[in-house]
């Protein structure tokens, strides 16, 4: 979901900012298609506003961007290491939890508070600094098509295996890795048995190096590489797991309809139809979804949050902005702006209440009513692909997918004996000096 900057928004945002202290203008620094835009007009209308959006693809434009000054960005949506560089950087406003009475701490996530007490214990009093927007992990997205592929992913002593030794896998798999050095980084690390906080010597860098060289990868991309392996064209990649989620429930949904035009289910057998399609056993009257995704119990771990820059010049509207996007929003026409924004996204959302509203989606019941519902807007000449019976079958998807994938209790023992309160670690806050050494090293075993 997170795409690559749009030039397009740049050019509207010089044109319409000409000064940081424009009136009534909010200035919002986001990841790609990572807001569901019709939020962002409610909240236009209800505060008399504009919000001029503007584009990064990474963390680290996020902070030359905020660091730079150049544009006084009144919200940024950093992820937790880069919460940490910001703030140890005194690049961040103090919070005022009173304008935010939709945030409520006791509300979060068992895996949202362990990130959080990571970055408490990294940099102290930086919780009053950053409010929780969408969280998650990276995965292993795979072809349940290819044989031997899932039990190559799923069962290897090193769950990195299928991601840095051919050997593990069943012939010419075709292997794509996310053109994210870090993250790559991070996953070759893990591999190697590396520590991911402590900056490497120039041994272990040559290892990652001829490692990522012997793999030679079939593909280095990034939204590309999700949809490849929906279309055939990829068997697994490395990947975030909210961009698989979308494609998963969004097949799931298509081979339901798919079935129901073909005169292979009735429809009340679409009910199970996606309950089984959606599970281990995968093939209903040989109907499937044909990929999957794997979770390593030590993958990256990441929560993007809502922050305020210290040269926002618009401090209470932006405490405004945050407050309506992370929840429900009473007497505002009742806009479910957290909702709405983890349904878009199907990156996970922090709140438990949200969730639980999520999760509820599964157990939605396909009926007769939906069928003539259907049945009256294809007279109309609604597509079947995006009727209101599709996004139904796609709603059911969602509330098993979240479930799945995004346990509410992510609780995971490690080697000492401690409790992980989520799937592996967040990323260091190495240097500028050691990111361009990471940088190095992966371009120059690509080229």
């Amino acid at each position: 979901m997170r795409k690559i900057f749009n030039l397009f928004l740049l050019v509207v945002l010089s044109l319409s900012i000409t000064s940081c202290a424009s009136k009534n203008v909010l200035l919002f620094l986001n990841w790609g298609e990572y807001i569901d835009e019709a939020m962002i007009e409610e909240f236009e209308k209800e505060y008399n506003c504009e919000v001029v959006m503007d584009l990064g693809d990474s963390n680290e434009i996020f902070y030359s961007k905020v660091r730079g000054g150049t544009t006084c960005y009144d919200v940024v949506v950093p992820s937790d290491y880069m919460v940490k560089k910001m703030y140890d950087n005194d690049m961040l406003l103090e919070l005022d939890f009173t304008q935010i009475p939709n945030y409520n701490k006791n509300n979060r996530l068992s895996g949202v508070n362990g990130i959080a007490e990571t970055l408490e214990s990294k940099s102290n009093g930086i919780s009053d600094y950053y409010i929780p927007y969408l969280w998650g992990t990276w995965g292993i997205m795979y072809s349940t098509l290819l044989e031997g592929l899932e039990e190559a992913v799923t069962k290897s002593t090193n769950e990195w295996s299928c991601l840095f030794d051919r050997n593990s896998l069943p012939a010419n798999t075709r292997v794509a890795m996310y053109d994210s050095q870090q993250h790559a980084y991070y996953a070759a690390c893990r591999y190697l048995g590396y520590d991911v906080y402590t900056e490497l010597d120039k041994s272990k860098l040559d290892s990652i190096y001829s490692l990522i060289r012997k793999m030679d990868y079939n593909v280095w991309g990034t939204d590309d590489i999700k949809k490849d392996i929906v279309a055939g064209n990829v068997d697994l990649g490395y990947m975030w797991t909210g961009d698989f989620l979308y494609y998963y429930c969004e097949n799931a949904a298509k081979v339901t309809m798919e079935a129901y035009l073909a005169g292979d289910i009735t429809i009340n057998e679409a009910n199970e139809m996606i309950n089984v399609i959606t599970s281990d056993e995968r093939i209903y009257k040989d109907y499937q979804i044909g990929f999957d995704i794997y979770i390593p119990n030590n993958t990256v771990a990441f929560c993007d949050n809502f922050v305020i820059p210290k040269d926002s010049a618009h401090t209470e509207l932006a405490h405004k902005f945050i407050n309506f996007m992370i929840g429900r929003n009473e007497g505002i026409n009742e806009t479910d702006a957290g909702f709405a924004n983890t349904y878009y996204v199907s990156y996970n959302t922090p709140y438990i209440d949200i969730y639980d509203d999520i999760v509820d989606l599964k157990s939605l019941v396909i009926n007769n009513e939906l069928e003539e519902e259907f049945k009256s807007e294809r007279k109309d000449g609604v597509d079947p692909y995006d009727s209101t019976l599709f996004w139904n079958f796609y709603d059911i998807a969602i509330g098993i997918a979240f479930e799945k994938y995004y346990p509410k209790q992510l609780e995971v023992v490690q080697p000492d004996g401690s409790i992980r309160h989520y799937k592996g670690d967040i990323l260091a806050t190495f240097d500028r000096s050691y990111i361009n050494t990471i940088n190095a090293t992966f371009n120059n075993a690509r080229a």
